[in-house]
């Protein structure tokens, strides 16, 4: 089953050791979810890791460790596979433009979106799975 991540989960993922970090441990032994995002995210990362190791006091090798443990589940997907998808997520998310590629990827794919995001879950509550709802799927 296909589950689009958004960069909240992963950057959580990296720096707390909870729920989020959770799944993605689980996840990796039993496989239950296909995790995919766009390659957007890995910009959208990119641009916060220095905040995250200044937050986390990693080194660089603790930080590109669990990056890569993280980035490894996932399976990024080029914009030409969900293009067609952006104006009716645009439509959908009047004002909450930042995830219009996740929820874009998410009806290409006809999956739901794993984030911890409030107002994306309050705006498409369908389409969103929370961290505590996906450790109750486990």
């Amino acid at each position: 089953m296909y589950l689009v991540v958004d960069p909240n989960v992963v950057i959580s993922a990296v720096i707390k050791k909870g729920n989020i970090s959770e799944i993605f441990s689980i996840n990796s032994i039993i496989k239950k979810f296909d995790l995919i995002a766009p390659n957007f995210l890995v910009l959208e990362f990119g641009k916060n890791t220095r905040k995250i190791m200044e937050k986390t006091h990693f080194s660089e090798e603790l930080m590109k460790e669990e990056v890569e443990f993280v980035f490894s589940q996932i399976t990024f997907i080029s914009d030409e596979e969900y293009k067609d998808k952006l104006a009716e997520a645009k439509e959908i998310l009047k004002g909450h433009e930042k995830d219009i590629p996740y929820l874009a990827l998410a009806l290409a794919f006809n999956c739901k979106i794993f984030s911890g995001d409030k107002i994306l879950k309050s705006l498409i509550s369908d389409k969103v799975k929370t961290p505590k709802e996906l450790l109750e799927e486990f």
